[in-house]
């Protein structure tokens, strides 16, 4: 997936105010490039039993994961029902309901476009590797939607990059905005509480509370198939003999100036599930407060 962080830039510089929803799990394009985006499933019953069980064992700032359970997500959530945008991210060729706007990955395909819609075709990403995506909006506000990620793909822009739009009729649009390799990657610096994990608490400003834990696992969504830079920064106390493990999988970390540093090669089309263990539990005090990714 070349295009989320792209696409997550032009989408923010777009539309001001903007609060998002990634229902493409157990992808996650969209969930490390948007700040505070909350993930989950289009389609729970789609997946299979272990990995929907996998998946109801993590927490987002103390809910389940959109899609898990129903009772959870039609509570209320003041980020997303006061923003002044808001967008979901799915796999489904429909508008999602709640959504002011809907990314559907991929685009609609054959479907048709549903009554009172307009559709803005995105081709982003890069320009060896070029992807289609659909923005499904209110028809009324195709015109000034579509002027608004003119003028931030405008500013996007690199040397280089391929970028223009065309508005086809009133109900459809074009933009194109293609980046030169490796893309637009730019640096991640996440809040680790504001990520999916199976701890029992949920966090807060001050990290993850770690302290006596032996393991926990930390969902950090999709990242571009290049070498990265990972480190997680600590606080409170020294994050000790901790063992760091990718998709399962024991992973070589360093000691690094108040956190721990690894060197990643992520697996393309997979979100990247990170964990940690303590074979005596975490030392008393230790938080994990953020996670930095460096291309």
């Amino acid at each position: 997936m070349s295009a989320a962080p792209l696409l997550a830039a032009l989408l923010g510089r777009a539309l001001p105010g903007l609060a998002a929803r990634d229902l493409g799990l157990p992808l996650g394009a969209l969930l490390p490039w948007l700040p505070g985006c909350r993930a989950g499933l289009a389609e729970a019953e789609a997946l299979p039993p272990e990995e929907r069980a996998l998946l109801a064992g993590l927490r987002q700032s103390g809910q389940p994961l959109l899609g898990l359970d129903p009772a959870a997500d039609a509570a209320a959530d003041p980020a997303w029902d006061g923003a002044a945008e808001r967008l979901a991210w799915s796999p489904l060729p429909t508008a999602v309901p709640g959504a002011t706007i809907t990314l559907v990955a991929g685009g609609m395909g054959e479907a048709a476009l549903p009554d009172g819609l307009g559709r803005i075709l995105l081709v982003a990403g890069r320009e060896d590797a070029p992807e289609r995506h659909d923005l499904l909006v209110p028809e009324p506000r195709l015109s000034a939607l579509f002027e608004r990620l003119c003028q931030a793909a405008a500013a996007l822009a690199g040397p280089g990059w391929r970028q223009g739009g065309r508005a086809l009729s009133p109900r459809q649009a074009s933009l194109l905005l293609l980046a030169p390799p490796p893309g637009h990657v730019p640096d991640l610096l996440l809040a680790a509480a504001a990520l999916p994990h199976d701890l029992p608490g949920p966090g807060g400003a001050e990290g993850l509370p770690l302290g006596g834990v032996r393991q926990m696992r930390l969902l950090l969504g999709a990242l571009p198939a290049l070498r990265w830079r990972l480190r997680l920064g600590f606080a409170g106390a020294e994050p000790g003999a901790a063992a760091l493990f990718l998709d399962g999988l024991r992973h070589p970390v360093r000691p690094g100036s108040g956190g721990l540093v690894a060197s990643i090669e992520p697996v393309p089309g997979r979100a990247l599930v990170l964990g940690l263990a303590w074979r005596e539990g975490a030392p008393p005090g230790l938080r994990l407060v953020t996670l930095e990714a460096r291309p």
